[in-house]
């Protein structure tokens, strides 16, 4: 009986480190300032984004189609969210998903570059650096 209480607390234990290092370590986080230029109707003009990117390691493919999430903020105007990104070399694509899944833009994770068709309307492009 000891020894089945014993094999039960080992699994219980390991059950509780799995879950902890999968909650803590399925994400890696990146956080950018982009500046560049949004079009609207023919009119350019410039515009800074802050974007947090969090790249999700291979297993989370497990139970996500997604290979990351993308977070956009222009300071005192609007925030928006994006949650399916897939991975194309280095390329981030990254999709819209409601009402449909549709193609919105990419982001290179070689040149820095984002170029977004915004939900809030406008072209953005722009060339990103990475923030501590």
């Amino acid at each position: 009986m000891k020894t089945l209480l014993k094999v039960v607390v080992v699994c219980a234990l390991g059950a509780i480190a799995l879950f902890w290092l999968v909650a803590n370590f399925s994400a890696v986080e990146s956080r950018f300032q982009c500046d560049g230029q949004v079009a609207v109707q023919g009119k350019r003009q410039p515009m800074t984004l802050y974007m947090k990117l969090e790249e999700y390691r291979p297993w989370v493919r497990l139970w996500s189609d997604s290979d990351a999430s993308l977070n956009l903020e222009a300071p005192s105007q609007w925030v928006d969210y994006y949650e399916h990104l897939e991975a194309i070399g280095d390329q981030l694509q990254i999709y819209e998903t409601y009402p449909q899944k549709a193609l919105r833009g990419n982001f290179s994770r070689l040149s820095k570059t984002l170029a977004l068709d915004l939900k809030v309307g406008g072209l953005f492009d722009g060339e990103c650096k990475t923030m501590n």
